[in-house]
């Protein structure tokens, strides 16, 4: 990536950081911000165009939200242009933010919600389009290597209610510092992550770093058995 794109990366990457930094009641103006930094960049607008290539978003996103949890599609041209596409129709009133981020990432809070939809999509999204920047979005369509079996719906079904269960309890532990809920956020996210991705490779290393970050977190150790007895038993751990 030269100078100058590596500048316009820097300044996309701002505007994801403001929305992540934010909470729900500032999502639309963020967001806004964001979607008006895209179309005001050649070099970006000149990507988005060639991720819409052959795309087709209607059915990819009837696709990424089927199911009851709101999976990315793989590859990262996909990631770029459903979710540019997503955030408009967002802005739009097309798709209710409010409803969707209730929907597929439901916690104790809004905010706690919106938080979980920033960790699962604006920051992948953000991934996504440093990747496509970079020239390596053309292999995405095989990220999924041939003995990276597939996560099963049973597996999604007991651990996203949980790993948003063990969020929530971090959320509210004042013991706390601030660093280390960061750090527990970002582990959780990716845990969150790699399941709707459903790659069992990816879960089970987000499974390891979590348990390996979380090893004196006593609070936090019914929850690593819990999610790592249901990894046992479908044969991820």
């Amino acid at each position: 990536m030269d100078e100058n794109l590596q500048q316009v990366y820097s300044e996309l990457a701002a505007h994801c950081n403001k929305i992540k930094e934010g909470k729900y009641l500032m999502s639309t103006g963020t967001i806004t911000s964001l979607l008006r930094y895209i179309t005001a960049q050649p070099a970006l607008m000149s990507c988005l165009e060639k991720c819409n290539y052959g795309f087709r978003y209607s059915a990819e996103l009837e696709a990424a939200m089927s199911g009851g949890i709101f999976k990315l599609p793989l590859g990262s041209k996909k990631v770029v242009a459903l979710v540019t596409g997503l955030l408009f129709d967002m802005i739009r009133g097309t798709v209710n933010f409010h409803n969707f981020i209730k929907k597929y990432y439901r916690a104790a809070t809004v905010d706690m919600s919106f938080d979980l939809f920033v960790g699962s999509v604006i920051m992948p999204y953000l991934m996504a389009f440093r990747n496509v920047l970079d020239g390596k979005g053309e292999e995405d369509s095989s990220l999924e290597e041939a003995d990276d079996k597939p996560v099963g719906a049973g597996v999604k079904e007991q651990l996203l209610p949980l790993i948003m269960q063990f969020t929530e309890a971090v959320a509210a532990d004042n013991a706390l510092t601030d660093e280390a809920r960061e750090d527990f956020y970002v582990m959780l996210e990716g845990l969150y992550y790699s399941l709707e991705l459903s790659r069992a490779k990816m879960v089970k290393a987000m499974f390891m770093g979590l348990s390996s970050v979380m090893q004196d977190y006593k609070n936090g150790a019914s929850y690593i058995r819990a999610i790592g007895k249901v990894l046992r038993e479908y044969a991820i751990i």
